[in-house]
């Protein structure tokens, strides 16, 4: 029977890769994002590559409209598996970030728009016998970073989450993976003069189709370190 993978912050980066992964393996691919226009062309891009099924969610995460309309495809679109994908880290762009608004960006996004959208997936798989959540964190969420405190801080905050969680969870049938990669060739990373010996974010995301669907086991962690190290 196919499955069907909700693909948050699916229209640029990490995310636009995943759901062509999933695309390929036969999933219907429920594409969220809030660019609209963006959106609509990854969306385009994986119907014409591989003749999937993709609807589409436009909402903004950090409000309650918008986890509320992202919530509702759990039921619309009977989701087997949520990629908590979408996250922001403007410390990159910007560096330092002190000012409050800022701050709240990064924590609204990052930490309560994914909690949120952990517990409907929590309570519409348990309700069905069981789903997969897969935590996209950052191997900023392992260890602290100077340059990027703030975005590591809603790193930890999520992972610490994951671990309060997830054996319960389990029991229920719902398996929780977290995902801490280093630095991929996707987003403002591939931008990078080096991106070529960063992580091929093809590659990841294969292996997470793979690891959504495996049935004697499951992976609870997965740290991501490229293989080219100066």
């Amino acid at each position: 029977m196919q499955k069907t993978v909700l693909v948050t912050g699916a229209s640029s980066g990490f995310g636009t890769f995943l759901a062509r992964a999933f695309a390929r393996a036969g999933y219907v691919v429920v594409l969220h994002g809030r660019d609209a226009k963006r959106l609509s062309a990854v969306r385009d891009e994986i119907v014409r590559a591989e003749k999937a099924e993709c609807p589409v969610i436009i909402a903004d995460l950090r409000s309650a409209d918008g986890l509320a309309t992202a919530k509702k495809a759990f039921q619309e679109w009977n989701v087997d598996v949520l990629i908590n994908n979408a996250a922001v880290n403007p410390q990159l762009e910007w560096g330092a970030v002190s000012d409050v608004e800022k701050i709240d960006a990064v924590v609204s996004t990052n930490i309560s728009a994914a909690i949120a959208l952990c517990y409907a997936a929590f309570s519409h798989f348990a309700a069905r016998g069981g789903g997969a959540i897969v935590n996209i964190n950052s191997v900023a969420g392992l260890r602290g970073s100077s340059r990027e405190a703030v975005y590591a801080a809603s790193k930890f905050g999520l992972r610490g989450f994951s671990e309060s969680v997830k054996e319960e969870w389990l029991k229920h049938g719902v398996r929780m993976i977290d995902v801490y990669p280093g630095a991929m060739a996707a987003g403002m990373s591939g931008k990078r003069p080096d991106a070529q010996k960063l992580i091929d974010p093809g590659e990841l995301a294969g292996l997470l189709v793979y690891l959504c669907g495996t049935k004697s086991f499951y992976v609870q962690s997965l740290a991501v370190r490229r293989t080219i190290v100066e």
